[in-house]
């Protein structure tokens, strides 16, 4: 019998882009005969239709708890998701549904604790424009620098996790930046913690405008660094 696998997808204003997502996820998972659910996490109130979509799909609609954040949203599906493994995705388009089949089958043959889509390995594409991905670089950078972390792709959400392992953890950034951050406490949680990065290929969205703001990305990457590098500390010497 397989594994449970929970496909959680942080939306707010995303209805016109669910309608093509959902049945794609829907398609991939039966054809490949696993036990999967859906969580739509949405805003705290409805802002569009997306309860309707989500119903048509036969998927759960989950209000975010605690704010309208995305990180409100990634706390409200970790929290939520039943299965084993947990696996977040863009509700824009961005990610591709096929690509989940083969995070599963990666993370259980080679005894993996998380599974990166990654742009940034051999073999990844991302269709973002110059800045996006200058922005991107340098965050990569940074990350890699003042964290150690062995990953090529620090900021891709695209992700399969175990959910015990991410049910465990105590989750502060209210931004995108909590990407990051759920990166950098796993990689301290375990000796020895396995990452292994897959390529993928990162399209633009698909409907609807980016909900990352330049001038607030920035600082709320900034204060993240600053953060995480003193829990960094405090986990190093034991505390």
């Amino acid at each position: 019998m397989f594994d449970m696998i929970s496909i959680v997808l942080p939306a707010y204003r995303e209805e016109e882009n669910l309608v093509n997502i959902l049945p794609r996820i829907n398609t991939v998972m039966t054809e490949n005969s696993l036990d999967y659910e859906v969580l739509v996490v949405d805003t705290l109130e409805p802002i569009d239709n997306t309860a309707k979509v989500c119903e048509e799909n036969n998927v759960r609609y989950n209000p975010r708890r605690g704010g309208n954040n995305y990180g409100d949203a990634i706390r409200t599906g970790f929290a939520d998701a039943k299965g084993e493994f947990t696996v977040v995705m863009d509700a824009d388009g961005s990610h591709d549904p096929e690509k989940i089949i083969e995070f599963y089958k990666t993370i259980n043959e080679q005894n993996a604790d998380l599974i990166i889509g990654s742009r940034y390995c051999k073999g990844g594409y991302t269709d973002n424009n110059f800045i996006l991905k200058f922005m991107s670089w340098a965050l990569n950078v940074t990350y890699r620098i003042f964290f150690g972390l062995k990953v090529k792709d620090v900021s891709d959400s695209f992700r399969m996790y175990r959910s015990e392992q991410i049910k465990a953890l105590s989750l502060e950034c209210d931004n995108f930046d909590i990407v990051e951050e759920i990166l950098i406490k796993l990689n301290l949680s375990k000796k020895g913690y396995k990452i292994i990065e897959i390529p993928i290929s990162f399209n633009k969205r698909a409907a609807g405008e980016s909900k990352r703001k330049l001038v607030k990305f920035i600082f709320s990457y900034i204060k993240t660094i600053s953060r995480l590098l003193k829990i960094k500390r405090k986990a190093l010497k034991g505390g």
